[in-house]
């Protein structure tokens, strides 16, 4: 539904009050760091603060410039994401007034001794503008108008979601510094873990529900406010690690700011004529299910004979057991017995990830060992490496396949139950540390996770972004659609649990790592999950 701007319309007083208070909370984060966050013992590594200052101001400069065009329900919307993420923030920046020495904000003090800095009313200034922000999302989220036919175009936001994601679970900087840790979310302390996985989480679910919303206006300014809040949190890492010689630039920050251009891009309307001349003509939605079932069955042979034919040749050796490659028997079922069930293509579309969680993990171990000399890669690479690239073509396969049967059947969507948001938040947050950490421990073994530099790492990359997206868009779909995602996502979780009992013999000494335990939970949380989206009709 598009709206007219009717300049000579009043301004409802709840959207005026809105803005001004998130106003009030940009200049108190503006004057905070000014005014210093502690003592004069910790100046800042750089004079950050004009910058800092148009980065607190930047959701209210947004929502202005709606509200000053008449677009209230657009200026409404462009508030919200800045008070979830206010939320994350506010945790964040509550460890600098608790222990402000392990608190990695260089742009707003350098501490130089062990000698930990007194918070300062700067700290103060700033969190207090962090609860006006909430405030006014509050007060803003009751004039969003969530009437109208659901968006399908939300395919871009979606990813760009996880795109963010991903890059805000990395640190933003690697340093050299004792007196600026370089750490992601995983690695603080309490607060700030909490505010950093509300963060990393919010991204995508944010995009999402910005995107699918029917009202043009709130799907604009949604959009929008997502962007401006994701730049906020990007930029100061970004500058930290140019300004500073000690300091170096991670991909994280990039990735983050690419998310916050194509949220920004994405709300670009194409005309009608426009649309028709980009539409692509794709094959029936029959022969694509017979294409994705036969690429399903092919993907799941090939894992297969990945997990039953040697990986490593050997002259005069008997070719050693390769533990990694077993994890391919759990996605070759998954994946098979899935490709099977027509009415289960949405959870085969998710759990096709499965096999390059498996195949990574075995194809590393397989490059590792060839680095000995006279150690070869024999049949069982080739078709580990077989069943990946299979199970991207199925993967594709099963959207085209999905985007012909919503073009044929129509979308009619909802907005999602409130204990789905919550079992799929948890679910979401869980799933972050089942691929970031690892599943087993054992002295001298270096585990493989979702954010190292390894090949294994892709494979937990693509695993995780598939779970995330997964609980994404069953957060938008029918019922039953949703339920079969979020059934895939649990395959998914699932065989990373699988890891532990069938590569625990690899090492001696293993013990289950915390992965273990979270990727468990997260199939959990998954599957009830699951349970509530097929059995709670959409709002």
């Amino acid at each position: 539904m598009t709206r007219t701007a009717d300049l000579t319309s009043p301004v409802h007083p709840r959207t005026r009050l809105a803005v001004g208070l998130a106003a009030a909370g940009g200049l108190c984060g503006a004057i905070g760091p000014l005014v210093r966050v502690v003592d004069g013992s910790a100046p800042p590594a750089y004079p950050a603060w004009p910058l800092l200052a148009v980065l607190a101001l930047l959701p209210a400069g947004v929502s202005g410039y709606f509200l000053l065009r008449r677009r209230e329900v657009a200026a409404a919307a462009a508030l919200v994401p800045a008070g979830v993420v206010a939320v994350g923030r506010f945790l964040v920046d509550l460890q600098v007034v608790r222990d402000p020495l392990v608190a990695a904000r260089p742009e707003l003090f350098r501490p130089a001794s062990l000698v930990p800095p007194q918070p300062a009313f700067g700290a103060w200034l700033l969190l207090a503008g962090h609860v006006l922000v909430v405030a006014a999302a509050v007060l803003a989220a009751g004039g969003v108008d969530q009437d109208g036919e659901r968006s399908q175009r939300f395919g871009l936001p979606a990813t760009a979601g996880v795109v963010a994601a991903v890059g805000l679970f990395t640190a933003p900087y690697t340093s050299t510094d004792a007196f600026i840790p370089a750490a992601g979310p995983l690695d603080a302390r309490l607060l700030p873990l909490l505010g950093g996985l509300l963060l990393v989480l919010a991204a995508p679910v944010l995009a999402v529900l910005a995107a699918s919303t029917g009202d043009a206006d709130a799907r604009r300014g949604g959009l929008l406010g997502t962007a401006a809040a994701l730049v906020a949190l990007a930029v100061p890492g970004l500058v930290t690690a140019l300004a500073l010689d000690e300091v170096d630039v991670t991909p994280g920050p990039f990735l983050v700011l690419a998310a916050a251009a194509a949220l920004a891009w994405s709300t670009a309307d194409r005309s009608a004529t426009d649309r028709e001349e980009h539409d692509v003509e794709l094959p029936g939605r029959r022969r694509l299910m017979l294409i994705t079932g036969a690429l399903g069955v092919a993907t799941g042979v090939a894992a297969a004979l990945g997990a039953l034919v040697d990986h490593l040749h050997v002259p005069g050796v008997a070719a050693p057991t390769d533990y990694a490659a077993r994890l391919l028997w759990p996605a070759a079922a998954a994946v098979t017995a899935l490709a099977l069930l027509p009415k289960a293509r949405p959870a085969f579309t998710v759990a096709t990830a499965t096999v390059p969680l498996a195949a990574g993990l075995a194809l590393d171990a397989a490059f590792n060992a060839t680095r000995v000399p006279s150690v070869e890669p024999a049949a069982g690479v080739w078709f580990t490496a077989l069943a990946a690239v299979l199970a991207v073509a199925a993967a594709v396969s099963a959207g085209l396949a999905g985007a012909v049967e919503r073009d044929e059947e129509g979308v009619e969507r909802g907005s999602p139950p409130l204990p789905l948001l919550a079992a799929g938040s948890i679910a979401g947050l869980l799933a972050l540390g089942a691929f970031a950490l690892p599943v087993l421990r054992a002295p001298d073994y270096v585990p493989i996770t979702a954010f190292g530099l390894r090949v294994g790492s892709w494979g937990l990359l693509i695993a995780l972004v598939a779970v995330l997206v997964a609980i994404g868009l069953a957060l938008v779909s029918r019922p039953a659609r949703g339920a079969a995602l979020l059934l895939g996502a649990a395959c998914v979780t699932a065989t990373r649990a699988l890891e532990y009992p069938l590569s625990e013999s690899r090492v001696a000494g293993t013990a289950p790592g915390p992965a273990l335990w979270l990727a468990l939970a997260t199939t959990l949380a998954l599957l009830v999950a699951a349970a509530v989206r097929g059995t709670r009709p959409s709002r």
